[in-house]
Order: structure tokens, then C-alpha cells, then sequence
């Protein structure tokens, strides 16, 4: 077997490299690492209090007749 650092050809059964003293054999091979999805679920929570906050803010306006901008908007939410 070929030493994964320097090259040099050493006995299959061999546990350091000869020529450079590295180890022949991993015990585990290298995996990529899995990545937690706490970030996206703690921006989806966000986003939703977001809108839900936004929404509420806007229905409680709904009953004001001096705001027709938000009375036109409170209309589109409710269909």
C-alpha cells in the first residue's frame, strides 16, 4: 500500500508509514458533517410571528372609517 501523505510503497498489514511515519489505515473515513437545521427553523418561526403580528396590527384597524387605505387592505386580507 501506496502512504496517503508521502508516497512511499509500504507492506499492506503496515500501521505507519516507513518513510514518514504516518497511519497507513483511518479508522473512520472522513464524512462531511450534517448541518442543523435550527437556523432555518428559528427564521421560519420568526417569519411567521412576523406576519401573523402584522396581520393582527392591521385588523385591529379595520374598524376605522378615517382610513380608507387600511380599510381597503383589512378587505384584501379578509377574501
Amino acid at each position: 500500500m501506496f502512504c496517503p501523505k508521502c508516497g512511499k510503497m509500504n507492506p499492506d498489514d503496515g500501521e505507519l508509514c516507513s518513510g514518514c511515519g504516518a497511519t497507513l489505515h483511518e479508522s473512520e473515513p472522513n464524512k462531511p458533517k450534517k448541518k442543523s437545521p435550527t437556523g432555518k427553523i428559528i427564521a421560519i418561526i420568526a417569519a411567521a410571528a412576523v406576519a401573523v403580528g402584522g396581520s393582527a396590527a392591521a385588523l385591529t384597524q379595520c374598524g376605522h372609517e378615517d382610513a380608507p387605505v387600511i380599510a381597503e387592505a383589512c378587505y384584501i386580507m379578509l377574501i
